[in-house]
């Protein structure tokens, strides 16, 4: 039994869909989260979320690692597979367990003497550490389960699988706060709860598409080298979250938890917009572990040529926009807040987006170690730069230093690959997004100067995306429009006769 392949087309567009839905139901329940259990309350649960999320690295890079090992088995026995899965699974379990020992201990200590939380919230922190420390295996099990459905390229029952454990991860804590438990321990239960029976339908999903046999066997001799790819794996799982989340430590501790929902709010609702790069990072990945160097480079530099085409008027119309849909959405309070962070973020989510194919490409060759050691050298001048403004600017500052640091990875990742000259390309769309982010801070969104300047900075950026886009794509569209119109008039060319 072979792997299918795909088209990359065909698996973006899956995994895309598999994070609209999530990505919409955000939008839906965070105002109705920051209703039912208030400001506070919610950036002390984001703190947990980033802390459940950091300590995921206790899987040892396993979930990546079976994902290259098993797209890389794609025609070799399913044995073989089985293999793999079930190493992976075992010491995933036994690590997960580890992790969520330390994770409660450590969990107490930052609720108590790190950030500034009121007395009662502080309780209800510490009590939930429990099911935060029970809540680690499980979410390392479902990363290592979703790790062997994307090496088998089986994107549909992957996102499907992700889908509905997403859907339950954020409506069942919802359910519980409006039945009136806002405490932390009733709303982190539900959404265990939520994520368990995920995983029960991803094992379902694994069992078949691998697939398994109903006798579990271990291979020790693929250990070592599953550890040598994980352990790199690990790393950049050590550093990474660290570089996405000490903003909001910092600020939590400097400044407060209101200010944490100030920023987790924006920043939450522009990484949505990563969507579209990160689901053809996955689509990609198994390809360029299964194709010859030659095909993975030449599909990498298309690849990022087609998400600078792609990503520029989106990113522009989302600076623009987002100040007013904010209000709409939370309310002009908090907007008038967080629309600057939000403003600020898109713009270093446009450059960090394209730092995904070069990411993905070194990993799936077999150089796991390059990313890991960028984001090591990254670390201690991040940490100096995010304080220092953290203090100076506030979560402003935060943003900022968020934007010096992807735009840093970016250039290294490149520099690895050996795509430099593809991503210079990609730059001229910096343009229309400067202009953006300039109309979008000095001019108010409701006057005639605005609607005027920003709809010809967004057809500037279309004009880019056009320009910039794939030739054979850009042949592509010209084609169906070509093709809609002769079919247009072939459906009037009868009644026109006979109307005649």
């Amino acid at each position: 039994m072979t792997a299918p392949h795909p088209r990359i087309a065909r698996s973006t567009l899956i995994n895309l869909a598999g994070a609209a839905v999530p990505a919409a139901l955000l939008l839906i329940t965070v105002p109705i989260y920051l209703h039912l259990i208030g400001e506070a309350r919610y950036g002390v649960l984001a703190i947990v979320w980033l802390l459940l999320g950091y300590f995921g690295v206790f899987d040892l890079g396993f979930g990546r690692a079976v994902a290259n090992r098993i797209a890389a088995l794609h025609d070799a026995t399913a044995e073989k597979r089985q293999g793999i899965f079930w190493t992976g699974l075992a010491i995933s379990a036994v690590t997960g367990l580890i992790g969520g020992a330390i994770l409660y201990l450590l969990g107490d200590w930052l609720f108590a003497h790190v950030f500034h939380i009121s007395g009662s919230l502080r309780i209800e922190a510490e009590n939930a550490m429990p099911w935060l420390a029970l809540a680690l295996p499980l979410a390392i099990i479902i990363s290592l389960l979703a790790g062997a459905l994307e090496g088998r390229q089986a994107f549909l029952a992957l996102n499907g699988a992700q889908i509905f454990g997403t859907v339950l991860y954020q409506l069942f804590p919802l359910v519980v706060a409006y039945a009136g438990w806002i405490t932390l321990p009733y709303l982190i239960a539900a959404a265990i709860i939520g994520r368990l029976l995920s995983a029960f339908l991803l094992f379902a999903m694994v069992y078949r598409l691998v697939p398994l046999s109903s006798r579990p066997f271990l291979a020790i001799d693929q250990v070592k080298s599953l550890l040598r790819y994980g352990g790199w794996i690990t790393v950049t799982g050590l550093i990474s979250p660290l570089l996405t989340v000490f903003d909001r430590f910092f600020i939590g501790a400097q400044i407060g938890m209101v200010a944490v929902a100030t920023y987790t709010v924006p920043y939450n609702l522009v990484m949505r917009l990563s969507i579209l790069p990160n689901s053809l990072q996955n689509a990609l990945f198994p390809k360029f572990a299964m194709v010859a160097v030659a095909e993975a480079e030449q599909l990498a530099a298309r690849s990022v040529t087609l998400l600078g085409a792609l990503m520029t008027p989106v990113v522009t119309i989302g600076i623009l926009c987002i100040k007013p849909f904010m209000v709409l959405w939370v309310g002009a309070e908090l907007a008038e807040k967080a629309s600057s962070v939000g403003q600020i973020l898109l713009l270093g989510l446009w450059i960090n987006t394209l730092a995904y194919i070069p990411y993905a490409y070194l990993q799936a060759r077999g150089r796991p170690d390059l990313p890991a050691k960028f984001h090591v050298l990254e670390l201690l001048p991040y940490v100096g730069i995010l304080w220092l403004l953290v203090s100076q600017v506030g979560v402003t500052g935060a943003a900022w230093a968020w934007n010096l640091r992807v735009l840093v990875d970016t250039l290294l990742l490149f520099f690895a690959a050996r795509r430099m000259s593809i991503l210079s390309k990609s730059l001229i769309g910096v343009l229309p997004l400067t202009g953006a982010f300039m109309l979008a801070s000095e001019v108010h969104y409701e006057s005639t100067m605005y609607m005027v300047l920003a709809i010809l900075l967004i057809s500037s950026a279309l004009g880019f995306s056009y320009i910039c886009m794939p030739p054979e794509l850009r042949i592509t569209i010209l084609q169906r429009k070509f093709l809609q119109r002769i079919k247009s008039i072939h459906l009037h060319e009868p009644r026109e006769k006979h109307e005649s």
